[in-house]
C-alpha cells in the first residue's frame, strides 16, 4: 500500500561510491579543488543512526581503516549527514 504500512516488494539495499570530486572554490590551507569522497546509501526499515555508523565503520574496516571519528554535518538533501575523519 502507499502508506508505508506494508513491506510489499521492498528489499533492503546498501550502495557505496568512491570517486574523485572537483569543486570550483578558492584554494586555501584546508580546501583543495580536488579530493576523494565516499558516499553511501542504506535503505532498510527501522534503521538507527547507530546501525548506520556501524555499517560505515565496517566499510572502512574492510579498507584497512579502523580509527574513525564521526562529526555531524549539514549537507543539503541528506539527513542525517556525517563527516568521517
Amino acid at each position: 500500500s502507499g502508506d508505508g504500512s506494508s513491506d510489499g516488494d521492498f528489499v533492503p539495499r546498501k550502495y557505496f561510491s568512491i570517486d574523485r570530486v572537483f569543486r570550483n572554490e578558492t584554494l586555501d590551507a584546508t580546501h583543495l579543488a580536488e579530493f576523494h569522497q565516499i558516499e553511501g546509501l542504506v535503505a532498510a526499515r527501522g534503521l538507527s543512526l547507530a546501525e548506520l555508523k556501524g555499517i560505515i565503520g565496517e566499510f572502512f574496516r574492510r579498507m584497512g581503516m579502523t580509527r574513525l571519528r564521526f562529526k555531524p554535518a549539514h549537507n543539503p538533501y541528506t539527513e542525517p549527514s556525517m563527516e568521517i575523519f
